[in-house]
């Protein structure tokens, strides 16, 4: 079975979405010009705290709701880590980034002498913003880095033409002279425009990153822009303005409160970034993508991930399995819900063949162009597998079936198989019914990893969670 990229060829046609659902071509004598891209990127969103998935109660999230309307919700859409920093690679790279050796986050707790933690230098231009750059592109990024320490690694020296926020793996809330007492507390990471240090500035975090995402959107209308906004909401740490915890001062508990207040608030910049859009007259010629980084942490951020089993940290869905939406208006029609599998890497193919953008043979992209999908051309996608490596642990699945294999270091390695179309909570171990798949996703999994690059450093077996407290740490 290959993970084979589809080449699809892009019409320039305009489509227009009916009220059906259904879409039309318009005369060739009226163009679609070169459609913009953003991508909106939460960070530690739970699987059940989006409102269109309908599994939590207490969150609102009217706007990403809206998103998810406007076009396609991917009900199996996936990362390709269950933590920052690699998922971050993956999508921003458009391969596993096992490819490339950035198995596990970069950070402190990594102690390893002569190790350079980041992307390798062979790799800092293998990323979008440096794609679409080259492409006649402007490219901004607003958010959260989360590669190397050194500049090397920072946005504007790999392909962006601005950046906003901070290389690290959290950040304080509260920034500025007006929040001195907050912004004391700790983590602390200093905001940067390109080089330059500015963290003057009273607005809480993530108003910040809405509002530099609005900026970049109404300094560059005028030409095809490129927009990635990591936001480093709603991962730790759980602060949250006065305002927006009013509005959940009936929830009792006090971590579930602040995470409701941080998620309305994410949600609302995204009601500001899609806004900046309508009102500068480019929702249709913009393809919006929004999504996790990873599962949501019940324990650590109080985000729930049911119906799903586990956390982030973990390969079992919660850890992996993701909100993921796209919109497109007019091109994309409304209101589908499409269970097919999908994973972040097949973003970059989607809006590259959106843009008329030539994948080239050293991208090694691992991901597949979705538009035929999104547009009815195509039914289903090719059967494929999507493959994980924590280093720890190891994954794989394909339409019907997941392997799972919880500790990579045990001496005698555990299986467990579910049938993950038919049973999304991974309940039901099936690997004693059914070894033939065991052995069939095994050997899958392991020509796939006997191609990677071994982690080029270590990491702290303490950040995993413990998987027997998974329904604890779930429930509502």
């Amino acid at each position: 079975m290959k993970n084979v990229f589809k080449k699809t060829a892009v019409s320039m046609t305009v489509l227009a979405a009916l009220g059906s659902g259904a879409a039309f071509a318009q005369s060739n004598e009226q163009p679609q010009a070169q459609p913009n891209v953003v991508i909106l990127f939460a960070d530690d969103l739970g699987y059940a705290d989006v409102g269109y998935h309908n599994s939590s109660k207490d969150v609102e999230t009217p706007n990403i709701d809206r998103l998810a309307a406007s076009g396609v919700a991917l009900t199996s859409g996936y990362v390709t880590a269950p933590v920052c920093g690699p998922s971050r690679a993956g999508i921003t790279s458009g391969r596993y980034q096992q490819r490339f050796g950035f198995h596990n986050n970069t950070g402190p707790f990594v102690r390893e002498e002569g190790i350079v933690q980041g992307t390798p230098e062979e790799m800092l231009n293998n990323n979008f913003g440096y794609y679409f750059q080259q492409a006649g592109y402007v490219t901004g990024m607003v958010g959260k880095h989360h590669d190397g320490k050194q500049r090397k690694f920072w946005p504007h020296h790999r392909g962006f033409d601005e950046f906003y926020g901070f290389n690290n793996g959290a950040a304080n809330y509260f920034i500025g002279p007006v929040n001195k007492e907050r912004a004391a507390q700790k983590p602390f990471s200093s905001m940067y425009r390109n080089d330059e240090l500015d963290d003057n500035f009273d607005e809480y975090l993530t108003d910040r990153f809405g509002t530099e995402a609005i900026s970049f959107i109404e300094r560059h209308k005028d030409d095809p822009f490129f927009l990635y906004v990591p936001f480093n909401g709603v991962h730790g740490p759980l602060q949250a303005t006065d305002e927006d915890l009013e509005r959940y001062a009936h929830i009792k508990d006090e971590k579930r409160r602040k995470l409701l207040a941080m998620n309305y608030n994410l949600d609302r910049n995204v009601g500001r970034i899609l806004q900046a859009l309508e009102e500068n007259e480019l929702t249709d010629n913009t393809i919006v993508f929004f999504l996790s980084d990873n599962g949501g942490k019940p324990k650590g951020n109080a985000s729930y991930n049911l119906p799903l089993r586990a956390e982030k940290g973990t390969l079992w869905d919660g850890g992996i399995r993701v909100p993921f939406t796209v919109s497109w208006p007019g091109t994309i029609p409304a209101g589908q819900t499409i269970d097919e599998p999908v994973i972040s890497l097949d973003i970059l193919p989607t809006m590259a063949a959106a843009a008329g953008i030539e994948v080239k043979a050293d991208w090694q992209l691992d991901g597949v162009d979705l538009l035929p999908l999104f547009t009815g051309k195509e039914k289903q996608l090719e059967n494929r597998f999507l493959y994980w490596n924590t280093t720890l642990a190891a994954a794989i699945r394909d339409h019907d079936w997941k392997l799972v294999v919880p500790n990579l270091r045990a001496k005698r390695k555990t299986y467990q198989l579910f049938n993950i179309s038919n049973d999304i909570s991974e309940s039901v171990d099936l690997a004693d019914k059914h070894p033939e798949q065991v052995e069939r996703l095994k050997a899958a999994w392991e020509a796939w990893d006997a191609e990677n690059t071994p982690a080029l450093w270590g990491w702290n077996r303490g950040m995993f969670p413990v998987e027997t407290n998974w329904r604890k740490l779930n429930s509502l």
